[in-house]
C-alpha cells in the first residue's frame, strides 16, 4: 500500500522536496539497510540538480518495495511537515499510508542497567519489525533498542 501512495506522489516529491530532506532520506535508508554506500553515492554524485538527485531516490526506493517505501513516508511525516502536507501524507493510523508513529517524549525511573531517566521514543510500525527505538542518552551516551 505505501509503495502505491508513494508511486502516486512521484511527480510531487521530485517538484517538492530539499536538498536537506533527500540527504536526510538517504541517510535514514542507509542506517535501515535499504540502500547500500553505492547507490547512496550513485543517488548524491550522479545526478546534478535537486530534482535529479530526487528523481534517483524515489525510483530507487519505489524499486526496493513496499517496506523502503514505508520507511520514506515514516521519514518525511516526522521530519519535514511542510513536505508531508504538500503530498498529502499523514502518519496517523487512519490515514491510506498503513503505518502508524508515535513520537514522545517521556520521563520514568532509570531502567536497570541502561541509566536512561529521560528519553524520545519514535517509532514506525512496520510489520517486519520486533522493536522500537528508544532516543535517550545513557551514561555512555548510547541508544537502545527496546523488544516489542
Amino acid at each position: 500500500m505505501a509503495d502505491k501512495d508513494l508511486k502516486g506522489k512521484r511527480k510531487q516529491f521530485i517538484n517538492s522536496v530539499s536538498m536537506g530532506t533527500v540527504n536526510g532520506l538517504l541517510d535514514e535508508l542507509f542506517e535501515k539497510n535499504v540502500l547500500n554506500q553505492e547507490e547512496m553515492e550513485r543517488v548524491k554524485c550522479e545526478n546534478a540538480t535537486v530534482m535529479d538527485k530526487a528523481r534517483a531516490l524515489i525510483d530507487s526506493v519505489l524499486r526496493k518495495g513496499p517496506r523502503a517505501c514505508q520507511i520514506v513516508i515514516c521519514h518525511i511525516c516526522e521530519e519535514d511537515t511542510h513536505l508531508a502536507e504538500t503530498l498529502g501524507l499523514s502518519s496517523s493510523p487512519q490515514s491510506g499510508n498503513s503505518q502508524n508513529t508515535t513520537d514522545s517524549e517521556v520521563a520514568f525511573p532509570p531502567l536497570p542497567g541502561t541509566g536512561i531517566s529521560k528519553a524520545r521514543t519514535s517509532n514506525c510500525i512496520f510489520p517486519d519489525v520486533n522493536y522500537i527505538q528508544v532516543h535517550g542518552m545513557t551514561s555512555g551516551g548510547q541508544t537502545r533498542q527496546k523488544p516489542i
